[in-house]
């Protein structure tokens, strides 16, 4: 832990005219600072290709932007499938174990689910209180269609990040083979 110590020095008149100065000393604690970064790799320890996660700006800086392990998250802008240099191949589907995964079938599927209708608590006319975010989203998928759209298969994005108004909206699916699919939501009020 790092800490600073701040001196303050009051000066005081004494009642017979002279002065005298009072040292007071805080102990302030530093706050411990983390980025935001998306991983471009799996890394053991710190997590999935396509996940985003907290690490100190000393680790990104200097370990994993200059390996192309990771990618700086920039806040506001839509987060994208990083493929992975080691496994990049020339055909579509990627193995999972032993089975093949057909991306060009999940996202055909993907685009004919209908619209999704997220309910949420009204609050002075189309605001929403809190917020609809991917991984609302995502949850949601789970629940009503049983689609599991998590990293490093798929990557689940909303532009601006999140939804804080009832309406319709979009999101985009960007699967591992590089290609997204559109898919549409709507936030409800909750009765």
């Amino acid at each position: 832990m790092i800490t600073r110590t701040t001196t303050l020095l009051r000066w005081q008149s004494l009642a017979s005219g002279s002065r005298s100065v009072t040292v007071v000393s805080r102990r302030c604690k530093s706050t411990h600072r983390t980025i935001e970064v998306q991983l471009t790799q799996d890394i053991e320890g710190l997590g999935q290709l396509g996940s985003v996660q907290s690490v100190n700006p000393g680790r990104m800086r200097n370990d994993l932007f200059p390996k192309g392990l990771a990618k700086y998250v920039v806040k506001g802008a839509p987060l994208t499938m990083p493929l992975p240099r080691a496994s990049v191949t020339s055909n579509a589907a990627t193995s999972f174990g032993s089975q093949e995964i057909d991306y060009g079938k999940i996202r055909s599927q993907i685009a004919s689910l209908p619209t999704l209708a997220i309910p949420r608590r009204a609050v002075r006319g189309t605001s929403i209180f809190g917020s609809v975010t991917s991984t609302d989203l995502v949850q949601a998928f789970q629940v009503a269609h049983g689609l599991n759209l998590v990293a490093p298969h798929a990557v689940l994005t909303i532009s601006g990040g999140k939804v804080k108004r009832l309406g319709d909206y979009t999101a985009n699916v960007m699967m591992k083979d590089g290609e997204g699919v559109d898919i549409k939501f709507k936030v409800v009020a909750q009765e």
